[in-house]
Parts: C-alpha cells; sequence; structure tokens
C-alpha cells in the first residue's frame, strides 16, 4: 500500500524523468578553423608580376547546419591579356579542424580564364566528413564565381554547406519507463483515496 509521501515521490520522480527526455540541454557548439592557402599568387603568369593573384584567408567560427565561411578571398587582376588564356589545372590547398579533432586536408580545384577581363570559377562539391557525438557530418564547398575583373580586387566568402546529422532516437524504454512511473504513481494516488475514505466511513 502507498502512503502520500510515496506517491508525492512518485509523482515528483514522473515529472522529473519527463523534463530530462524532454528538455535535455543541447549538445555543446562546435567550433571550427580553416588554414588557408597563401600560395594563390601569380596565377597563370609566367613573367613573374603581381597579376592574376588570389589570396584565400583562414577563418574561424562556429559550426551549425546549412551555410558557413570556409575562407575569405580576395582576386586581384592587373592589366589583361590580350591573347586569352584558361587554366583549369589550380587548387586550393587547405586543412579544416572541428573542435579539437585531428586537421583534415581539403583540396578545392578551381578554374581561372585570362582575357580583357579575367574570370576566376571555384569548382564546387569538394566534400568533407567527420564523426562528432556518434553522428557523421559532412561540409560540402560551395560552387562560387569571382569576376569579370576588368582590374583592381574583388572580395568575397568562400562557403560550404554543413549537413544536419539525423537526429539520435529516444531509446525504446524510455518512454515505456516514464509511462510505468506514471501509472504506479496515478494507481497508487487513487489506493490513498480509496483508503481515506473507507477511514472517514468507518
Amino acid at each position: 500500500m502507498f502512503d502520500r509521501l510515496t506517491v508525492a515521490k512518485l509523482g515528483a520522480l514522473s515529472l522529473a524523468g519527463a523534463a530530462v527526455i524532454l528538455f535535455a540541454p543541447a549538445a555543446n557548439a562546435m567550433s571550427y578553423s580553416t588554414s588557408g592557402d597563401g600560395t594563390q599568387v601569380s596565377l597563370g603568369d609566367t613573367i613573374g608580376s603581381m597579376y592574376d593573384q588570389l589570396t584565400v584567408g583562414a577563418y574561424q567560427g562556429t559550426l551549425q547546419t546549412g551555410t558557413i565561411i570556409l575562407n575569405p578571398l580576395t582576386f586581384t587582376a592587373g592589366v589583361n591579356a590580350t591573347v586569352p588564356q584558361v587554366y583549369d589545372n589550380l587548387s586550393i590547398q587547405e586543412t579544416m579542424t572541428v573542435d579539437a579533432g585531428t586537421p583534415q586536408e581539403l583540396t578545392i580545384p578551381f578554374d581561372l580564364s585570362i582575357n580583357y577581363s579575367d574570370t576566376l570559377t571555384i569548382i564546387g562539391g569538394a566534400t568533407l566528413s567527420f564523426v562528432e557525438g556518434g553522428s557523421v557530418w559532412q561540409v560540402v564547398v560551395n560552387g562560387l564565381t569571382l569576376g569579370p575583373n576588368s582590374g583592381g580586387t574583388m572580395d568575397a566568402n568562400l562557403t560550404a554547406q554543413v549537413s544536419d546529422p539525423p537526429a539520435a532516437p529516444l531509446p525504446a524504454t524510455l518512454p515505456l519507463f516514464a509511462s510505468g512511473l506514471c501509472a504506479i504513481g496515478f494507481f497508487g494516488w487513487l489506493r490513498v483515496r480509496k483508503n481515506a475514505g473507507l477511514s472517514k466511513a468507518a
């Protein structure tokens, strides 16, 4: 037989269990950083001039699902060639680190079209995967076009899409456990109420 104190304890335990299930705190936010690539200078140039240049900056941020910034870019063009030339074997080489994990290599290809006005096209689709909290996350680089640039500098952010890993389902026993606690509390309350009524009748 349950007394009033036992019923109160069971009720409080049921409420606490439901609160833990429904309002559990979210996982800590993950940070990330990219190294950038400082080697992209004098793109497609054979005479050692300062043009064309691509500066790929490092970046730090908080990882989230959706769009994130990978790198700030600056594309500089100067006096443009009178003979068109296309370079399609260029790439950005950098590392990306999530939280305190191991830095991963990320290779991002791009094309450079040199003409009266220059255009730099970053090829999207480069992918990096990592495991965090038992889930596999993916970072997919977005494509980007800088240009036409007839002289001077153009700035832009290279971005990526971060996948939303499927939420981990609650163990099947948790709802059953919570339901059992509620049922014990309810029937205990009915028994106490019934006994209280019998005592008054006597």
